[in-house]
């Protein structure tokens, strides 16, 4: 990680406020329209970029014809991935960004920003777009990507760390600057129609798809008769396309259904191990979507380590 981000549980409304003022106007979706976000948006100068530093679990977000009529955008955004993964896209070309990975997108077009309720932090370089096409000239599409072991993009994490020292000086940033924007202009002039991720459509689909499922999960991982069969059934779409799908975040649908079923029970016998001691855990188990207690104990203890009746004994911090 080059720089550790702050965040926090926050209303949403307090999350869109200070995305406005650090990064523009942008179009929201929270998991199952929670009120709340974990997350933070805060922004400095370095190496004099400005830069926006933005950790989120959204769902979605995304810069709209009518977000651009209220904010015109006067930067390019290259983006940085810190922790956990996002999609973006921008023109019909999308890359899934894992740590490491950058991306260029342009504020005055459209674009994308799937996150799929999880946790994850990105670096935002606010360039100027007179500065940008002053150097590189118009013809610069938003949506280029840079994988995080294209040696360009172990340059740029390079030049970043350096800007983000506590210790750099303020002779130093100038150079800094002009050794980022140099690399910069070696990722643009590397691009061309075929150094587009060939994936684009495909991986948009797969992001509006797993969204629609991680909100049908939500809503109802707790009944034990759910099943992932009624969720391709649901969505309309095969048990496979699913599992692909699925596969973006590095996880079966069956398991991630499994880890938000135990997830859910976990927070349950901690509670009832700060008051809610009346609880039978047959009880925590069926309400946390398990119809078979000794598959549910057998779960649980692979997962943390105990049975269940010992967890609420574990000093949790």
């Amino acid at each position: 990680m080059l720089i550790e981000q702050k965040a926090s549980k926050l209303p949403v409304e307090r999350f869109i406020a200070d995305m406005e003022t650090v990064c523009g106007c942008f179009d929201v979706r929270t998991t199952s329209g929670k009120k709340t976000v974990w997350g933070g948006i805060t922004s400095d100068v370095y190496a004099e970029i400005e830069m926006a530093f933005v950790a989120t679990n959204l769902q979605q977000v995304t810069r709209t014809r009518r977000n651009i009529r209220q904010d015109f955008g006067e930067n390019y955004f290259l983006i940085m991935q810190q922790e956990g993964r996002a999609l973006m896209a921008q023109n019909d070309v999308a890359a899934m960004l894992l740590p490491g990975d950058f991306i260029l997108i342009d504020s005055s077009k459209p674009s994308e920003f799937t996150f799929f309720g999880d946790k994850g932090k990105q670096i935002s370089l606010h360039l100027p777009r007179v500065e940008i096409q002053e150097r590189f000239g118009f013809d610069i599409k938003g949506g280029s990507s840079l994988s995080s072991n294209d040696p360009t993009a172990k340059a740029i994490r390079a030049v970043l760390a350096k800007a983000l020292m506590p210790d750099t000086t303020s002779g130093q940033n100038g150079y800094l600057k002009e050794a980022l924007f140099g690399l910069l202009g070696v990722f643009l002039s590397s691009q061309n129609e075929n150094g587009h991720n060939n994936r684009a459509y495909e991986l948009i689909n797969e992001g509006a798809l797993l969204g629609k499922a991680l909100d049908y999960i939500e809503a109802r991982f707790r009944d034990p008769e759910f099943s992932i069969n009624e969720i391709a059934a649901k969505l309309g779409v095969s048990a496979r396309q699913l599992q692909r799908t699925f596969a973006n975040l590095g996880v079966t649908p069956t398991k991630f259904l499994l880890a938000k079923r135990l997830e859910y029970a976990r927070v349950a016998l901690k509670n009832r191990q700060s008051g809610e001691r009346g609880r039978l855990i047959s009880s925590i188990a069926y309400s946390s979507g398990f119809a078979d207690l000794s598959y549910f104990n057998r779960r649980f203890r692979e997962a943390f380590g105990c049975a269940p009746g010992a967890y609420e004994n574990i000093q949790i911090n």
